[in-house]
């Protein structure tokens, strides 16, 4: 979470954390005038994320975007300042507990229809839903939702 970029003192609002906290101490200095106490005290209104909110979407969404723009012949490049790129996520069923600094993976196996458990991430079971990967969970496992990188 970012940090506030606009503050309430009093029902004034202030882009500045030092302008607030000032017109704070200067309220609280004169005594005479009547405020509740909470009122004086800077309270953070929003974020730069909140007053600029960014599209999120995958690299192959922004690709597949790209190409659209590009064959529509359409300058995007302020777009592209709006839209940050996020890591696919799957859910995996892994151990609860790690074992010599690893997570034991649920993973298909090769020579068998019964899968197996490995270290390995590259091997392992992929799963779209949360649902999906807690059918093959046990108490001494979790489903997880991580980020599949290369996909």
């Amino acid at each position: 979470m970012s940090e506030p970029v606009a503050y309430l003192v009093n029902g004034v609002a202030f882009n500045d954390i030092n302008r607030a906290k000032f017109y704070s101490d200067v309220l609280k200095y004169h005594k005479k005038i009547k405020i509740d106490v909470e009122s004086i005290v800077p309270i953070p209104l929003y974020t730069a994320e909140q007053l600029h909110p960014r599209v999120k979407m995958t690299q192959a969404e922004f690709d597949e975007l790209e190409m659209w723009l590009i064959n529509a012949q359409f300058d995007y490049s302020e777009l592209k300042k709006t839209i940050e790129i996020v890591p696919n996520m799957k859910w995996f069923v892994r151990s609860k507990e790690k074992e010599h600094g690893n997570y034991w993976i649920l993973a298909e196996s090769r020579f068998s229809d019964m899968p197996r458990y490995t270290v390995y991430k590259s091997y392992a079971m992929t799963f779209d839903t949360k649902e999906e990967a807690e059918q093959w969970t046990n108490p001494l496992t979790e489903a997880v939702q991580l980020p599949v990188e290369g996909e």
